[in-house]
């Protein structure tokens, strides 16, 4: 407990019970199911004047705003229903399996869980699985027609163009520069593909079946029946009830008067706020989002402020993020988390070094997101424990590179280029010739030393002998779920099993409420201690 607390828990113990007794409380709230639902807000730099003062980056609610809207819901009693009313989601599958905790966690409170879906693809269903009843309107289409991926292939069309791909790769699973290089799938990438689409659909299967009361060959059958009719959705038992909308408050009523029905931003109001006491202990969180490069985070290689373009976590914004979690003696413990497809190499290696020396002095834990491959495996081998969800994409241990040859586009265009040059290996990366013998030997090497250092960091943090790691590396990707086999993760979870982890490993009380704070780089650079 901490002096700040007394008065907050004061006045909200004041306002709770101002709010008790000033009305009925709602029975039913309805929350909106839309967006992509990030794992935190994401951190930003002040954008310059006039810009700071433009709407650019609307906010969006994230998976810790979920989990304070359903801690509000779960510990009031007066809510007896939750109503999700499923809109545009575009939250990816890891995304979704947080989401379907935190409505288990509603039904253990002994809330009634309601979906209601005016369409349901696959992973939509997969949520709307995890509530009491599955409600349609009459002119919903159910379309969980299964899973399905088709990689894209570009050597033809960039050949069209004069430009070709001279890329090397470590080892046959490493397939991102297939996209660039070849005209069609490898038998090693369609042999990982088919395994990753096989353990994200026992995932689905799995789930639909636990939910619906279903055998999981059952809801196989109905999956390859799709699409249905909301009608027949409830014939085989896939939904509860055909509504529309409107129907819902006499659906929900216990008696002949509808149920109160409100809106989560007007329920918000009228529920009571948990009370909490806070220690001087506190857990940080260090996240690390989009391609990981070299130098400072940042949105788009430009210093143009604008909205779009991919995240960059830069090595040395993380780096500062680390060791001010590593300086401050209030952080007991660290959530590292992790969402990226991979990146710089270099970049990863540096910032894997700062979490070896974050770990020596409190613990770390790696939360995997929807993906964290190659380099953002790289960045999380040595953290104390690693988290992932079932269907993370994680691994990918393996090196790629090279170059794009762009001889031909340029004689294609009329465009006339020479060169001048000291150093043999000056023109190595020169977009003018692909790679001689000689040359290609010397990436070769470089990359065969890369791919060394990428599995003796994973040895190393894995308690694995190199011989071990090469057998589930070779760039291979792997799901949460088959990187728990294979021992490339602890525990499968989300934020909540990772903040177990790491009030584990600081030895703090496990039933104890402690502050998580987000950790930002801090203004003044600071050197490594």
């Amino acid at each position: 407990m901490t002096i700040r607390d007394i008065p907050r828990n004061a006045i909200l113990a004041t306002r709770n019970l101002l709010r008790s007794l000033r009305r009925k409380g709602p029975d039913c709230v309805v929350l909106p199911i839309h967006g992509a639902y990030p794992e935190r807000t994401a951190q930003r730099d002040p954008l310059p004047f006039p810009f700071s003062w433009l709407p650019l980056f609307p906010t969006e609610t994230t998976l810790e705003d979920m989990r304070a809207t359903v801690e509000m819901i779960g510990n009031d009693r007066r809510v007896q229903n939750v109503v999700l009313r499923f809109d545009t989601l575009r939250a990816g599958p890891s995304t979704l399996h947080s989401l379907r905790r935190m409505v288990l966690d509603l039904r253990v409170q002994s809330k009634r869980t309601i979906a209601w879906l005016p369409s349901a693809d696959t992973w939509d269903y997969y949520l709307a699985s995890a509530c009491d009843e599955i409600i349609f309107p009459p002119s919903a289409r159910i379309a969980a027609l299964g899973l399905r991926a088709e990689p894209i292939f570009l050597k033809d069309a960039l050949a069209s163009l004069g430009v070709k791909a001279d890329l090397e790769s470590i080892a046959e699973y490493k397939v991102s520069p297939d996209t660039f290089r070849r005209s069609t799938m490898s038998e090693p990438h369609r042999e990982m593909l088919d395994a990753l689409i096989a353990s994200l659909f026992d995932e689905v299967i799995a789930a639909i079946a636990e939910g619906r009361g279903l055998a999981p060959a059952r809801v196989r059958e109905l999956i390859d029946a799709m699409p249905l009719a909301p009608a027949e959705a409830v014939e085989t038992g896939l939904a509860d009830a055909v509504l529309y909308q409107d129907e819902l408050a006499a659906h929900l009523s216990s008696d002949e008067t509808p149920a109160a029905m409100l809106a989560w931003q007007d329920a918000a109001r009228r529920l009571r706020a948990p009370i909490k006491w806070t220690s001087r202990q506190r857990i940080g969180v260090v996240s690390l989002e989009g391609m990981i490069v070299p130098g400072r985070s940042r949105r788009v290689p430009s210093p143009v402020p604008l909205p779009f373009g991919e995240a960059q976590a830069g090595a040395e914004t993380v780096a500062q993020a680390l060791r001010q979690a590593e300086t401050d003696d209030h952080i007991a413990a660290v959530i590292f988390h992790v969402e990226t497809p991979g990146g710089s190499a270099l970049a990863s290696d540096l910032i894997c070094r700062e979490v070896r020396r974050l770990r020596e002095r409190k613990p770390v834990v790696a939360l995997m997101g929807g993906q964290a491959t190659s380099g953002g495996y790289y960045v999380s081998a040595l953290a104390n424990r690693i988290v992932a969800r079932p269907t993370t994409l994680t691994g990918s241990i393996g090196i790629w590179g090279g170059k794009f040859i762009a001889a031909g586009l340029y004689e294609k265009l009329g465009v006339g280029r020479e060169s001048v040059q000291r150093g043999a290996m000056a023109g190595l990366y020169s977009e003018m010739a692909p790679f001689d013998d000689g040359e290609r030997a010397r990436v070769r090497r470089d990359m065969g030393a890369g791919y060394a250092r990428f599995k003796a960091r994973v040895a190393e943090g894995r308690g694995m002998t190199e011989e071990q790691v090469e057998k589930i590396a070779r760039g291979r990707v792997w799901t949460g779920a088959q990187a728990r086999e294979i021992g490339l993760v602890d525990e499968l979870g989300d934020f909540e099993t990772a903040l177990a982890a790491a009030k584990e490993l600081a030895e703090l009380d496990p039933e104890k409420e402690y502050p998580v704070m987000q950790i930002t780089p801090p203004r003044r650079e600071l050197l490594p201690t």
